[in-house]
């Protein structure tokens, strides 16, 4: 009794430290695009409208619908930043207390760039699933004695997230196999009952996410099936997802780009990836297949739909189920003292590896901007009249942590759309992008057939530090007067035109 109370305090105050190290990093992260966007359509668009609208966006309903009521009463969006890193300091505690692993694993895993720095900051869906995942792994030997609680698990995680579609879809399977074919005559007609209705409640679940998300791939214009260049992104997706875990390539200021010294750590944490998946092979053939299959499908995901950028949060969706399938062999009575310190090295080696990736991140979102939009907002407020002026954007995606931070205060007009942006619609509208020519033209035109932006001053906001795929340092009839610090992520600085033409 006495050395579980030890274990007890020792993995609180781990917490702790865990939680107080993280929230540091979350109170100075700035609000980027992919979080405004969540926020906005919770914000503007009822239960019926979210539902119609969640094709285009490619993610079940769960976490939407969870924000939904604080994003109505006007609430800040660091209360869903808050909430993210709640799940993440209740998942950690969780491992730590009742996981079956060596201590330097645990330490390993906690450490990690996923549960360090990407999970808990990065205020998305994501950071919700370690916490379900680990909780299925503590019901999963009880799911006979609490299988509504169990199925309701199954059912909320499958619409949290789409890449955790097949994983869910394996253990109802699994649920069905031990809990009713499997000893189909020896339950009686009540437990019989009971067991259908768990497993009814995770059908319905899985039948909910393909419901909602069914047409995604003609809607969003992001994510489309794509075979032409099937050999190009298979290893497009598969280096990156060892590539990024290691040191994600994401950020293009102020960061280390792929130093060499990364090269062994790449190469062998790929190595151990596959040693790992053999092993599992060996001991439990079963927990091989839910998890080969369940991590294969989020790789196929990104292979032919959305090979754009594999982020560390997806990857480590990958890498918490199979925690789970070591957590879950690890429990098993046949398995020898010898394989479960195996297992505990090759966990320990993998994630290790990724420790360095989260610490540089949390260095540079306290040191730099995440994303200059606050910093452009604050600008633009301070030193443009709302109501002498009009702002224009053509891209709409970049420019939604302005729109969040603008709190209505401020409209920005779409120039692909045709109006003032709330939240963005993922159609192929999106890829109408000015070149420095186009934009007075486009402005000459507006001016001649919208009455917005008659006698008004029109500024031109474009996402900045992308300049390999665009030059946008001189625009015709337009002159630059604010350019933002640089964002650690991509197309997150900022920089506003002032038009110089005439607009009468």
């Amino acid at each position: 009794m006495e050395e579980k109370k030890k274990t007890l305090l020792k993995n609180i105050i781990f917490t702790a430290l865990y939680a107080i190290f993280t929230l540091i990093i979350v109170l100075h992260h700035e609000t980027w695009a992919d979080e405004a966007q969540v926020w906005q359509l919770v914000r503007h668009l009822n239960v019926f409208e979210l539902f119609k609208h969640l094709v285009n966006e490619g993610h079940p309903s769960f976490f939407y619908l969870l924000m939904m009521p604080f994003a109505k009463l006007h609430l800040p969006i660091m209360f869903m930043q808050i909430f993210c890193w709640l799940c993440m300091t209740a998942s950690v505690f969780i491992f730590l207390q009742f996981s079956p692993f060596g201590k330097f694993a645990k330490f390993a895993i906690v450490t990690s760039a996923g549960f360090l720095y990407f999970f808990p900051v990065i205020a998305r869906s994501y950071s919700i699933l370690p916490l379900l995942v680990f909780l299925l792994a503590i019901l999963y030997p009880k799911a006979k004695k609490h299988p509504f609680v169990y199925a309701s698990l199954i059912f909320i995680l499958a619409n949290t997230h789409i890449i955790m579609l097949v994983f869910c879809g394996f253990l109802t399977l699994d649920f069905l196999y031990e809990n009713l074919f499997k000893v189909r005559k020896e339950i009686d007609k009540n437990t019989l009952k009971k067991y259908l209705t768990a497993f009814g409640i995770m059908c319905i679940g899985l039948l909910a996410v393909v419901a909602q998300l069914h047409g995604t791939t003609s809607s969003n214009v992001v994510i489309k099936i794509d075979t032409s260049s099937l050999i190009v992104s298979i290893v497009k997706v598969l280096s990156q997802f060892f590539i990024n875990s290691v040191d994600n390539q994401w950020p293009e200021y102020n960061t280390i780009m792929f130093p060499l010294l990364n090269v062994p750590a790449i190469l062998l944490s790929a190595l151990i990836y596959v040693i790992m998946f053999i092993l599992l092979l060996l001991k439990d053939k079963k927990l091989f297949v839910i998890t080969f299959f369940s991590i294969l499908f989020q790789l196929v995901v990104y292979v032919v739909g959305y090979n754009h950028w594999v982020f560390v949060n997806r990857i480590f969706c990958a890498h918490i189920i199979l925690i789970f399938a070591f957590w879950l062999l690890m429990n098993k009575e046949n398995i020898s003292s010898k394989v479960k310190t195996t297992i505990n090295i090759c966990l320990s080696l993998f994630f290790i590896f990724m420790f360095m990736n989260g610490v540089k991140y949390s260095v540079l979102d306290i040191k730099y901007n995440y994303s200059s939009a606050i910093e452009t907002a604050k600008y633009i407020e301070k030193n443009i009249d709302p109501e002498n002026s009009i702002l224009i954007t053509d891209n709409d995606p970049h420019v939604m942590g302005l729109v969040y931070y603008f709190d209505g205060k401020r409209d920005i007009y779409s120039v692909a759309h045709r109006y003032y942006i709330k939240y963005v619609i993922w159609d192929e509208k999106l890829f109408y992008i000015l070149s420095k020519l186009g934009w007075a033209e486009y402005t000459r035109l507006e001016i001649e057939k919208n009455a917005d932006f008659k006698n008004k001053k029109i500024y031109a906001i474009i996402p900045a530090f992308d300049t390999y795929k665009m030059e946008v340092t001189e625009l015709k009839d337009y002159k630059l007067i604010f350019q933002s610090q640089p964002a650690i992520v991509k197309y997150e600085g900022f920089r506003v035109y002032e038009y110089t033409g005439k607009n009468k």
